[in-house]
């Protein structure tokens, strides 16, 4: 089966675009708001795609998490289960990485057993890169992945 529109849509065009064009300003705001304006965001991406298209919210949360020298926001998805949906996105700006940068961890399926497994994946402002075989499906060993890769 292929990936849903607006999981896809959401974690890989609209919320990435809007993530490395104003990186500080999201990582400054406050959780409460950046969480209510981002479940907006999620209802409105899915109001431009057909009725039968789109997907609750259930399980999207933002959170600031520490990454060597600052601070990471860390995008949990409502469950992936197609590929390449995102299971996290971790948005690092410049007290991190100096230019923003937009890791995913993807669901995918390996090639020979048909097994679930994960992806490590990044995008820059128009290029998804695939960064090989990712961890476990879980939030601190998303981070983890991506800390190793930068630190």
């Amino acid at each position: 089966m292929s990936s849903r529109p607006h999981h896809y849509r959401f974690a890989h065009v609209v919320f990435r675009s809007i993530a490395l064009r104003n990186a500080a300003g999201l990582l400054a705001a406050p959780l409460d708001e950046l969480n209510a304006r981002t479940a907006d965001l999620w209802v409105g991406v899915g109001g431009e795609l057909p009725e039968e298209q789109r997907l609750p919210a259930d399980g999207l949360a933002l959170s600031h998490v520490p990454l060597g020298t600052g601070t990471a926001l860390l995008v949990r998805f409502p469950p992936a289960l197609h590929p390449p949906e995102a299971h996290f996105a971790l948005l690092l700006g410049p007290d991190v990485v100096g230019e923003p940068r937009y890791f995913v961890l993807e669901e995918s399926l390996d090639m020979f057993t048909r097994a679930r497994v994960t992806v490590l994946g990044a995008w820059n402002a128009d290029t998804h890169l695939n960064l090989g075989p990712g961890p476990v499906a879980e939030a601190n060993a998303f981070v983890a992945a991506v800390g190793a890769r930068v630190g």
